[in-house]
């Protein structure tokens, strides 16, 4: 009876969100402090055995990876990317460089630096990744080159640096052939946290840029060329609420055979962020606004011709939908289920969705396995999240498979600082 009484009280006070907040700091301090690996839930895999997970993580430095759409596994399953950035949360400068390296996943947890960039942000790192998709020994990141922003292929044994590009890359095709550029001072001023601002937007007081946009580079020859501007995007099917808006572009992302690639066009209007998801072919030609109704957030490709997203529609609302490129033909994934908003991806082998979500009432981020074919959604871990990230500076789960789909990668801010975990869905 007094614990109803104490409930309506705390209702009518309108003090249930401070309640939520106090359990969920007094559940974080005891996991973080009696059981430090303790990730409060225990996590399973489709056979409901106990998950391993292995802790990357530094006293000196934030351990991460970034963005959800490259993996930092090598093909062969042994060595790991990742970054250590400073430990306080702020706003990269021109000057505030991280490390760039690897760690062996079947060895001691010690940190190989292999350089230094300063061209890096919060939520997509400096877009470090094997390079090509298959390899185990070069990579490719971005960084400053002869004082302007570029990118480097880089020999992870000798650290020799193979070949380096005048421009900046965000998407790279599998073979490594081909890698796709846009203005990343402009994305940093219009979406902060996920651009470069090392140099001052040029662009800033065009709001259709008509000589900037994508761009390609031939990561064979080095030869580059524009493939569209952002005021030639923004006549393509144009929406009402595109008018007097500033335009700019993010999240690119190769299909699978590198034949189409996919991009958001996106545009502020009066306070407000309206999006849509195109694809196109290799040479920024036969485009299609696949998702157009002004909402689109995460996304993967399943395959060449099919591409997962969650987006909002008039008919089946705000869901997971999966698309057939260039055609009207799309259908819910997990409705009931998936009901939030995360950052999913296939397993290899197309069986299993992995995602996550943002901080609950609690503060606490789940990550989620969905099974395609029995329709199961399986929590594998849940992790507390402190408030002192959030904005630029949050630090999403941002799930990723292994080449073999053996193992999960995560970015968590356990302890008040980012740290790698990988889960062996095996052992």
């Amino acid at each position: 009876m007094i614990k109803q009484h104490v409930k309506q009280a705390v209702k009518a006070a309108g003090l249930e969100r401070t309640v939520h907040l106090i359990r969920s700091c007094a559940r974080h301090m005891y996991a973080v402090g009696s059981r430090p690996f303790r990730l409060y839930q225990s996590r399973y895999n489709a056979n409901g055995k106990h998950i391993h997970a292995k802790q990357f993580s530094s006293p000196e430095s934030q351990v991460f990876f970034g963005y959800y759409d490259i993996t930092p596994f090598s093909y062969d399953d042994n060595f790991i990317l990742a970054m250590h950035a400073p430990v306080n949360n702020k706003t990269p400068g021109p000057e505030m460089d991280i490390k760039v390296g690897y760690y062996r996943l079947h060895g001691d947890d010690s940190f190989t630096e292999i350089g230094r960039t300063t061209t890096w942000c919060w939520q997509q790192g400096c877009r470090l990744q094997w390079y090509p998709q298959n390899s185990n020994q070069a990579v490719l990141y971005n960084r400053m080159v002869d004082g302007q922003y570029g990118c480097v292929v880089q020999d992870i044994n000798t650290k020799q640096i193979i070949k380096s590009f005048s421009r900046p890359v965000y998407s790279v095709s599998t073979d490594g052939r081909w890698g796709l550029s846009l203005n990343f001072s402009r994305l940093q001023r219009l979406r902060p946290g996920y651009g470069y601002n090392n140099h001052p937007d040029s662009t800033q007081n065009e709001s259709l840029p008509a000589k900037d946009g994508i761009s390609r580079i031939d990561l064979h020859s080095g030869e580059e060329d524009l493939l569209f501007s952002v005021a030639e995007i923004s006549e393509l099917e144009p929406l009402e609420s595109m008018k007097n808006a500033e335009h700019y572009f993010n999240h690119i992302l190769f299909n699978p055979d590198g034949t189409r690639f996919m991009f958001f066009h996106l545009w502020m209007k009066d306070g407000k962020r309206y999006n849509r998801l195109i694809t196109c072919s290799i040479d920024g030609k036969d485009r299609y606004p696949l998702i157009n109704e002004g909402h689109v957030s995460h996304y993967t490709w399943k395959s060449n011709t099919e591409l997962l997203a969650y987006s909002t529609h008039k008919t089946t609302g705000m869901n997971y939908h999966l698309y057939r490129d260039r055609s009207s033909e799309r259908v819910v994934i997990g409705k009931g289920l998936l009901e939030q908003d995360g950052h999913p991806s296939y397993s290899p082998d197309k069986t299993s969705l992995l995602t996550d979500t943002y901080p609950d009432k609690y503060s606490e981020q789940h990550l989620l396995m969905y099974e395609l074919e029995s329709r199961e959604l399986r929590t594998l871990g849940s992790y507390y999240s402190p408030f002192k990230f959030a904005g630029e500076t949050r630090c999403d789960l941002h799930p990723r498979w292994s080449p073999s789909g053996r193992y999960i990668c995560i970015d968590t801010p356990l302890k008040n600082r980012r740290s790698m975990y990988i889960s062996d869905l095996i052992n």
